[in-house]
């Protein structure tokens, strides 16, 4: 028996490392759009997993997968996840995004497997937060391609699961940050925690565009992999479609520079913080403070990890890779 994860990028691979941990077999799809491939290679090594080398929207190397092993669930984390104007053509998007997540609930239909796991973003919600999040927040405007795409996975998973008798979780993952076994170097494809420290320890200023005080929701990679192996384990078998809100902490990224620059100069690094243009909106228009509930409450009863006191190692990480 195994599990199914598709795209071992930067949180698949902290979830695949995880549930090598826990024992799982693996078999894992990857097509390295913007992965390293030496880094998922150290991955393959570990015994019990296979990694397949494929496009998760072609249905042959899906095939290929379940073929592998016995699958008993499947964690689909394979997309276009960069909001970047330049990270990738619309059409890549589409097909990473839209086609892939089709394809992989067909594959599963065909080999009767009924649980499926889905990366999906608390970006659906729309950068414009209330007060309140719940999973019952209707979606929200979109700017990009890649997180109004997860409007249409969402759906598409409900579809099924009405449809099929799956069950289909969509955990809204908030901006993720930390140490992974794969980690984005390019630009376009990192997300702005991660990014921060890359540039304190460079010595680069950081750069704030003109919505960096809105209020954002965010986890550590460790705890999205964590969430997403815990809710396949969970109470939720024969749910139906069900989303799950998966944030741990809502700020700004305007606070997330500040502490960088705090946590950077505590190591002695000089760390400036430049804005680009003016706000787009009063920083009054927003709500001082945000709360985010989830339908898996008992994974947030313990205290989880914070941006506060992952920067450090984030920086010191950087700063030995430059090394």
């Amino acid at each position: 028996m195994a599990v199914l994860v598709t795209g071992v990028g930067y949180i698949g691979a902290r979830l695949v490392e995880r549930l090598l941990d826990e024992g799982e077999r693996v078999v894992a799809v990857e097509n390295f759009f913007s992965t390293d491939e030496r880094a998922v290679a150290a991955l393959a090594e570990w015994p019990g997993c296979t990694l397949i080398r494929g496009d998760a929207a072609e249905p042959g190397v899906l095939e290929a997968a379940f073929k592998a092993a016995p699958i008993t669930a499947v964690y689909a984390l394979s997309a276009q996840a960069s909001a970047h104007p330049e990270a990738a053509p619309a059409e890549y998007t589409e097909r990473a995004n839209l086609v892939a997540p089709r394809v992989l609930l067909d594959a599963m239909l065909a080999h009767a497997v009924s649980t499926l796991v889905y990366a999906s973003s608390f970006r659906v919600y729309g950068s414009d937060l209330p007060p309140l999040v719940d999973e019952s927040l209707p979606y929200g405007r979109f700017g990009d391609l890649s997180h109004l795409s997860k409007v249409y996975a969402e759906k598409l998973l409900e579809l099924y699961a009405a449809r099929h008798g799956l069950t289909a979780l969509a955990i809204r993952l908030g901006i993720t940050y930390g140490v992974s076994p794969v980690m984005k170097l390019d630009p376009r494809f990192m997300t702005a925690p991660n990014k921060f420290a890359l540039q304190a320890a460079r010595g680069e200023p950081l750069v704030l565009y003109p919505d960096a005080d809105r209020p954002a929701g965010f986890i550590h990679v460790d705890d999205a992999a964590e969430l997403m192996r815990a809710s396949a384990a969970g109470p939720f078998s024969g749910s139906g479609y069900l989303p799950i809100n998966g944030v741990t902490e809502v700020c700004s990224v305007a606070q997330l520079a500040q502490t960088v620059r705090r946590v950077g100069q505590e190591r002695g690094l000089t760390v400036e913080i430049r804005r680009q243009g003016s706000p787009a909106e009063p920083a009054g228009e927003w709500p001082a403070t945000v709360r985010v509930t989830s339908s898996f409450g008992r994974f947030f009863e313990e205290p989880r990890r914070t941006f506060a006191e992952s920067a450090g190692e984030l920086i010191d990480y950087w700063r030995r890779a430059d090394a």
